[in-house]
């Protein structure tokens, strides 16, 4: 670990751990030691990124410790290990059994910064609002939470509304995903492509006109409806990941603020 080789000090540290069966420590040590060797392990698999891998390591901690702080530290090192792992789901399951085993407030509070992050990850900004201002309340921050998340007033675009504007006038899916710029090319292409069609059959060159003009059509129009649903999808990205941003920054900023202090 010293020499941040991360990846060794993991794979010792798991020998460590299976050497614990040899051994002839007794039950409160051997809990206490494996537990402490998983929690190591863990550390090392963070510091490489390796967030799957100490999800992984996080799910074999032995709960039965009887000490409440140190099985709070346990259950907290899984929780944040899963939302490094991006398994937000299974984190707020676990958030909410850990405050339901946590008889210290005091220890329960600790949970909010990752349970607003959480929150907002499975886009439950409503409960996400109520947790900061809990959380702020604590904090004794001076922090608006109404223009923090504003953001909800705003609705998400819907994808078929998207591609169904799209099918009504082409272009107007995008421009309703917020890509005027691409609506208008969309509309251009398939006029174009009209264009050429009913210029050749009104030249009488039918085969060219029906097949090549109307294929060309009939790919830019439904190739443009399925675009404009892709990218009010990804407008509806780009907006969550903004919004999670600029409330990760006011709160990683709290606590940065507090440990200087």
């Amino acid at each position: 670990m010293a020499q941040q080789n991360y990846g060794l000090a993991a794979v010792l540290y798991e020998k460590q751990i299976f050497e614990l069966t040899q051994s002839a420590l007794s039950e409160d040590s051997l809990r206490q030691t494996y537990n402490q060797l998983l929690t190591r392990k863990i550390q090392a698999q963070k510091s490489e990124r390796s967030f799957e891998d100490a999800w992984q390591t996080a799910q074999r901690f032995d709960l039965s410790e009887p000490d409440n702080s140190i099985a709070f530290r346990m259950r907290y090192e899984t929780i944040l290990c899963g939302y490094l792992a991006q398994h937000y789901n299974e984190t707020y399951g676990l958030l909410q059994q850990t405050k339901f085993y946590t008889q210290d407030s005091l220890l329960s509070e600790s949970l909010q910064v990752v349970e607003i992050f959480t929150l907002n990850e499975l886009e439950r900004w409503t409960e996400s609002k109520a947790v900061f201002q809990q959380y702020t309340a604590r904090k004794g921050l001076n922090i608006n939470a109404d223009e923090l998340y504003k953001f909800l007033k705003k609705k998400p675009k819907n994808p078929d509304k998207a591609q169904l504007l799209s099918f009504l006038m082409p272009g107007l899916g995008q421009v309703y995903a917020g890509y005027p710029k691409e609506g208008i090319v969309s509309l251009g292409l398939q006029a174009i492509a009209l264009g050429f069609g009913v210029y050749h059959v009104w030249h009488k060159y039918y085969f060219i006109g029906f097949f090549t003009g109307a294929g060309m059509f009939q790919t830019f129009y439904f190739g443009g409806g399925r675009r404009a649903a892709i990218m009010a999808e990804t407008t509806n990205k780009k907006r969550k990941a903004a919004n999670n941003q600029r409330i990760r920054t006011v709160v990683i900023g709290a606590e940065t603020k507090k440990g200087s202090e």
